[in-house]
């Protein structure tokens, strides 16, 4: 049955009032044969139409009801907000107590990396003897306004050192050492050492740098020997490298893996949130870090004769949902639920450039930046029809990592 022919449910949790909001679409119009009943315990809601049935399990438990009301409206379109039966056990977290996918605590020292398309080993057994958390990226920021803004000392002006020699800084880096594998939001930084020679090769990239629509600068891309997957950027600054969290296995000697492994749509969904906390900005911009070879989807081309992809917007409407749809492969699922849409390069350009702008730059290959799209396209369909679009954007829901792998 194809899915406009079947029943489509979406129920999410409204924690803050402590009611789940019920959308319904019917393939045919409603008839005084439709009915809506929620389960004994308030955890299941199920819609039957013309002799189809269609069971949705509630993000939360609700007050049971033998029947709930259906207006017959001639349309197919049916919704409810339903009281919770007792108060949330979902807590609402603050941006700041988000989970991060694969925090250092999460990582048993000595693990195997691997591919996780292929399975090639990346950095062999015992070969990394512990893992630190990386600080959060406003860290540098907040230690800088610490330093221009303590009580100045007189007695010291003709000492004074620039910020980029001290310990501390926006322009201060944390460098690798061997055998640490320092973890960040997304990526673990990594010693060019550790890394087995025989299973990376690495190629020149270009992208943007920063806010100048003209100034690109090379990245040097890490792809894997055996499946060509690219598995992150290495440092041309220094000898270390940055492995994305969405392109390994971590397997530990205690097991085969952590309990679970983030997948990209977390790993955005965790730098979307991260990118608000820090800036205070809902919007950004994913811009792609483009191999050479890389051809967009519209055809244009830039002033060097290479096409030029167009960038994906979005902009963050609730950091932290939990929802159920009868069209998703598990459910309840917790997530981020954004608004999207395809700018051109040109628009990106000119929304970050403002004086006045409240959009954010993230950098992720392009490969990443296409897939995320398509999960942002697939996500559109679990939610009823007529709340796919708003204005120019079109909705879409992030899965978020819980410690748990979503």
């Amino acid at each position: 049955m194809s899915p406009s022919q079947r029943i489509l449910i979406y129920a999410e949790l409204l924690s803050n009032i402590r009611q789940v909001s019920v959308g319904c679409t019917l393939p045919t119009p409603v008839s005084i044969a439709t009915q809506a009943t929620v389960s004994a315990d308030g955890r299941a809601l199920t819609v039957a139409h013309h002799g189809s049935n269609q069971t949705v399990q509630l993000p939360e438990a609700v007050a049971p009801f033998s029947q709930l009301p259906i207006h017959n409206s001639g349309g197919t379109r049916l919704s409810w907000r339903l009281p919770l039966a007792a108060p949330s056990t979902r807590r609402a977290l603050a941006i700041s107590e988000e989970a991060v996918p694969w925090s250092a605590t999460d990582l048993e020292p000595g693990s195997t990396v691997a591919c996780r398309t292929c399975g090639s080993t990346i950095v062999d057994a015992g070969t990394l003897n512990v893992w630190k958390d990386l600080p959060s990226e406003n860290w540098a920021e907040m230690m800088e306004f610490w330093h221009c803004h303590k009580p100045h000392n007189h007695a010291h002006d003709n000492n004074e050192e620039h910020l980029t020699n001290r310990g501390y800084g926006a322009s201060s880096r944390i460098a690798a050492q061997p055998g640490v594998g320092f973890v960040d939001l997304t990526s673990f930084l990594l010693a060019d050492s550790d890394l087995v020679t025989s299973s990376t090769s690495a190629s020149a990239s270009t992208n943007r740098a920063g806010n100048e629509a003209r100034v690109t600068v090379t990245t040097i891309t890490l792809h894997c020997t055996s499946c060509k997957a690219q598995l992150g950027v290495r440092s041309d600054q220094a000898p270390s490298v940055s492995i994305f969290k969405w392109q390994v296995v971590v397997k530990q000697q205690n097991q085969t893996a952590p309990e679970s492994s983030p997948n990209l749509a977390q790993c955005v969904s965790a730098m979307l949130v991260a990118t608000m906390a820090r800036s205070g900005c809902s919007k950004s911009v994913l811009l792609p870090i483009k191999a050479q070879t890389d051809c967009p989807r519209d055809g244009s081309k830039s002033e060097h004769g290479s096409r030029v992809q167009d960038v994906l917007n979005i902009w963050m409407f609730n950091a932290n949902i939990t929802f159920s749809s009868t069209e998703a492969s598990t459910s309840p699922i917790n997530a981020a639920k954004v608004l999207y849409r395809m700018v051109s390069q040109e628009e990106a350009d000119k929304m970050v450039e403002s004086i006045t702008s409240d959009v954010q730059e993230i950098p992720l290959p392009s490969d990443a930046i296409t897939t995320i799209f398509g999960l942002l396209d697939r996500s559109n369909r679990l939610v009823p029809e007529s709340d796919r679009k708003f204005k120019e954007w079109t909705i879409g829901l992030l899965e978020k990592w819980d410690g748990k792998g979503g």
